[in-house]
């Protein structure tokens, strides 16, 4: 008989059905899974009647009552709510002895994030955040190749993320448009998965210089409204990365990019060659070997990298493809299940996220002071 985790999502918006989606993905896409999630209840702001999305997506419960549904046997709580809204979910869950599993950010700001992280690293409970990029196969294949010291000593790396999602002026305001509830932008929103790339792949950051801008300052309050609302975080934002090991590189990221869906984007240059990704091509790197002198693309049978589950345990076949983004939500989210029903932590849990957090702080604070440079303190 199969192994079941039972899940609660908190927040069932557009990233609530993606997670939904990639739970749903894991009987119907992977060969044999030895453990199923169990889709139990979703905490809503309100409950429509008339909307059964949530029943017919396999929930068990949908309520607005906390109690309810904290009540419920869950072995997992998944955090889908605006960022300003994880806190407290989160905290009910680890006081309810939940694992978690939340949507990066971890909070909206660096002070509720690292709570959060304390808290789940003193009552020792399993984590995990969704930055969902480090289950691309390119990026494993980098990764597995850094190792190997394919490119020698890295000397300098590029990474940027183009959206075009807000260039229309008369797109109103939503919570991403409003530091109180996101915490920032693009930065903030775009950014944070390719700081935790970098993290992932290069290491540490020890000092950020940054600029950001506002290119569309007002909008209007809802939808088709003539009255406008001020926008107070960043649609453009450019992050130039020290690391401690020597090596720097930009992260740059916008929402203003005309044309560009998943424009993501990573180059990383070494003393005997270079890593590149892009995400037109998800499945497969580029490596220029510089003894040889040639690219190289078919870069199969290399070693999972250290600490990492195999990808072939948690991506569908091609044939079983919902689309990559959609891929690798499954993949990050069965990883997690997995996980728990191993009793064991694995990467990127809560202190992964409180370190691309302490990043995007620095990269604000050093665009509010006209790009001078900030010192990420070690830990």
């Amino acid at each position: 008989m199969k192994q079941h985790v039972s899940v609660g999502l908190v927040g069932f918006g557009y990233i609530g059905k993606v997670h939904t989606l990639g739970y749903q993905g894991v009987q119907l896409c992977l060969p044999d899974p030895p453990v199923l999630p169990r889709l139990q209840a979703v905490l809503r702001r309100r409950i429509d009647p008339d909307d059964t999305s949530w029943r017919e997506a396999g929930y068990q419960l949908a309520t607005a009552d906390p109690d309810t549904f904290f009540a419920q046997p869950l072995d997992i709580v998944d955090i889908c709510t605006p960022n300003s809204q994880h806190r407290e979910p989160v905290q009910r869950a680890i006081a309810a002895g939940m694992a978690v599993y939340c949507e990066k950010p971890l909070a909206h700001t660096l002070a509720d994030a690292r709570a959060l992280a304390e808290l789940a690293a003193k009552t020792h409970t399993l984590t995990h955040i969704a930055f969902v990029l480090r289950y691309l196969p390119a990026i494993r294949q980098m990764k597995a190749l850094l190792e190997l010291g394919a490119i020698g000593d890295v000397i300098n790396f590029r990474a940027r993320m183009d959206h075009g999602s807000y260039l229309n002026p008369n797109r109103p305001l939503s919570w991403r448009l409003q530091r109180a509830q996101s915490g920032g932008g693009a930065f903030m929103d775009l950014g944070t998965h390719l700081v935790d790339l970098v993290h992932y792949l290069l290491g540490d950051v020890a000092t950020v210089q940054a600029q950001t801008r506002t290119v569309i300052e007002n909008r209007p309050v809802t939808a088709g409204s003539s009255e406008r609302g001020q926008v107070d975080v960043d649609d453009w934002a450019l992050a130039l990365l020290t690391l401690r090991n020597g090596a720097v590189g930009t992260v740059e990221v916008t929402r203003m990019a005309a044309g560009a869906r998943e424009a993501t984007s990573l180059e990383i240059y070494g003393r005997q060659g270079t890593l590149t990704f892009h995400a037109s091509a998800p499945y497969t790197a580029r490596h220029f070997d510089l003894k040889q002198g040639e690219w190289r693309t078919a870069l199969a049978n290399l070693p999972t990298p250290a600490g990492d589950r195999p990808l072939s345990q948690l991506l569908p076949a091609s044939k079983y493809s919902q689309g990559f983004m959609t891929d690798i939500h499954l993949a990050a989210a069965y990883d997690f299940v997995l996980n728990v029903a191993e009793g064991k932590s694995a990467q990127p849990d809560f202190q992964a996220g409180l370190a691309a957090q302490e990043v995007v702080q620095a990269t604000y604070q050093s665009a509010a002071a006209n790009g001078a440079e900030v010192t990420l303190l070690s830990t």
